[in-house]
Parts: structure tokens; sequence; C-alpha cells
């Protein structure tokens, strides 16, 4: 065979090749989303859904729902709090649940509010038994609320409100392991401001709150000791903390603060919702409440959905956003005409 003759068929044969090998490159799975607050057989809720966070495992979803149809049997009054595993499409109703439960990475602990015994007051659960326990203060005389949870369920930060009304509130930390209670806020000398909206980071070394009279926030080392004034002057909460990275938001935007280096990276007009547990990836929420992925080394962004979202929206390793939103078309089907919990899988 001559030079000439080779060279023509090595250049159809590379053509050839490059004609099939393009689309599988650029055929690459598009998002998917799916629907989280319906029944196990996928019967729509019957009620509104929303502040949801998922697993870092990515599996578990838990929710809040005013929805009655979600689970078999009995609901009792203040059953709110619902589990649900994506993976094999079971939902769990939370037992005396008012608010959102907040779950553990592997999705057997989850943290909520419930009445207790002289209020309302946090408890644990773990799925896997049933159990549920009031974690917060000795004999139980005070109230708490805002439940923020360590990856491994270890460590549940919370406010507790003191039954005295002329006691400010403060931050706490249970140790599930250790059953022992640990005050980590740090109020001022004349002890009259309350302390507020605690977040713990995944290791459950790093706590941030807010002081409600002057909205400053703080983040208290949970190994070093050690007190830090976090935001940038401005009146500021936290949407939430990990071991590096802190968003929070102010009247003149979303920022989000690298707290080795106090690197602030600004988004006026926006809403932090959640920072992935790496610390580089921000969900905000812009003026029209589109909900917007964004990558803070590179500025790359993608829009997510268009709702709201929350702390532990974001699933580690990119395995998945969860957001609620009123919109039908989100996914086929939607016509209960009330608010749902959707979660994003990257394909």
């Amino acid at each position: 065979m001559s030079t000439a003759r080779r060279v023509s068929l090595s250049a159809v044969l590379v053509a050839a090749l490059g004609t099939t090998a393009l689309p599988a490159a650029a055929a690459q799975a598009a998002p998917r989303v799916e629907r989280v607050s319906v029944a196990a057989d996928g019967t729509e809720a019957d009620g509104a859904s929303g502040a949801a966070s998922l697993s870092g495992n990515g599996r578990y979803v838990a929710f809040r729902s005013d929805a009655e149809n979600l689970t078999e049997g009995h609901q009792g009054p203040y059953d709110y709090g619902f589990v649900r595993d994506l993976w094999t499409g079971e939902v769990t109703r939370l037992k005396n649940s008012m608010g959102a439960p907040v779950i553990s990475d592997d999705g057997r602990y989850a943290a909520h509010t419930g009445w207790g015994t002289h209020g309302i007051n946090v408890f644990l659960t773990d799925l896997s038994t049933g159990e549920r326990k009031q974690i917060d203060g000795k004999g139980f005389k005070d109230s708490s609320a805002h439940p923020s949870i360590s990856a491994d369920g270890r460590h549940i930060a919370y406010k507790l409100q003191p039954r005295h009304p002329g006691d400010p509130a403060r931050v706490e930390v249970y140790d599930r392991e250790t059953d022992t209670r640990e005050v980590v806020s740090e109020g001022p000398p004349d002890a009259a401001r309350d302390m507020v909206d605690p977040f713990i980071s995944g290791d459950g070394r790093y706590v941030a709150y807010t002081d409600a009279g002057t909205d400053q926030v703080w983040l208290r080392d949970r190994t070093t000791g050690s007190l830090t004034r976090i935001d940038d002057g401005s009146p500021s909460t936290v949407a939430q903390v990990n071991g590096r990275t802190v968003a929070l938001n102010s009247p003149s935007g979303a920022y989000v603060r690298d707290l080795r280096t106090g690197k602030t990276q600004r988004f006026p007009t926006a809403t932090a919702q959640a920072v992935s547990p790496n610390g580089h990836q921000l969900l905000y929420g812009d003026s029209r409440l589109n909900i917007v992925l964004r990558d803070l080394r590179s500025g790359h962004e993608v829009r997510v959905g268009h709702g709201s979202a929350g702390a532990g929206a974001i699933a580690p390793k990119g395995r998945g956003i969860v957001y609620s939103s009123e919109d039908t078309d989100v996914v086929p089907g939607d016509t209960n005409g009330f608010r749902d919990v959707f979660v994003r899988h990257p394909h």
C-alpha cells in the first residue's frame, strides 16, 4: 500500500472516531430533579412542605410539612418533621416535631424542636431505634430552639431560653456521647442581651451565633476556647458555617468570609442560604427568588431552581442540593397546589 493511501485511510479513521467520540464527551447527563415531599407510593402531599436539609451522604432529606398523608397511621397535632430515604422512598414521621429536623450525615440522628414538660424544647431522635430524648438544660424547665447538628450527630448546638424572663438567652452544645452540656456563648457584662441562632460546623469544633442586641456575629472555637467576632462591622446574621468558611447576610447583601485568611467575597442584593461543607460553594437567592450555586474559587454559577433553601442544603462532593418551591413545572404531575421540596441530583 502506498504512503498516500495509508495517510488517506488514517485520516478517514480519525474522522470517524472523532464523530463517534464527540457526542459521548458532550452528552454529560443533565441534572435530575426529584420531588421529595411525597408519600412512599408517590402520593402528592396534601399540605405545604419546606425548610429542607440533606444528609452528608446525599441519601436522606429532612423537611417540615403540614401534610397529613405522607405516612400511614395517626399523625399528632405537632408532628411536622419528616425524613425521606431517597434510596428506598421510605418516609419517616418524627413524633412531636414542631419544626424541620436537622440530621447527621448518615441519617441516623435528627434534632428538632417539640413540646417539652414546660414549653418548647430541643429533642434528639435516633431514627434507627425510635428513641427520643430531650437534651436541653437541667430539670428541663427552660425552653430551647434552633438546633444545629454536627456531621456525626454527636454535638447539637441550640439556643437556650432560661425560665426566668430576666435571664438572657444563651447558646449551648450538647454532647450525645457524654450526656453533657457546654455554654459556648459569652454575653455582655450587663447580661442583658440574647445570644441566638447558633450554627455548628460539621466537625463540631466551631459554633457561630448572633448577639441579638447588637447584630454582631461571633465564632466560638470549642477546641481552643477562643471567641472571635466574624462579621464585617454591619448588622449581620449567619446562614451557615463550617470549619473554614462562614456565609453571612447583611442589609447590603450576602458575604462569605474565609476564617483562616480573612478574605471576604461580597454579593450585593443576594441572600446567602447555604455553604458547602468544604467551603467552596455558596448557595444564594437573588431578588427574583432564583436559587444560584456559585463556585467561590472560579466564579462559575449555575441556576438550581426557583424558591428558597437553607443551611444544610448542599451535600458534600456534589451529591445533591435540596430546596423548596411553589412552582408547578419542576417535575411532571405536580398538581397539589402546595409548596414542595425537591432535590437536584448532579445527574
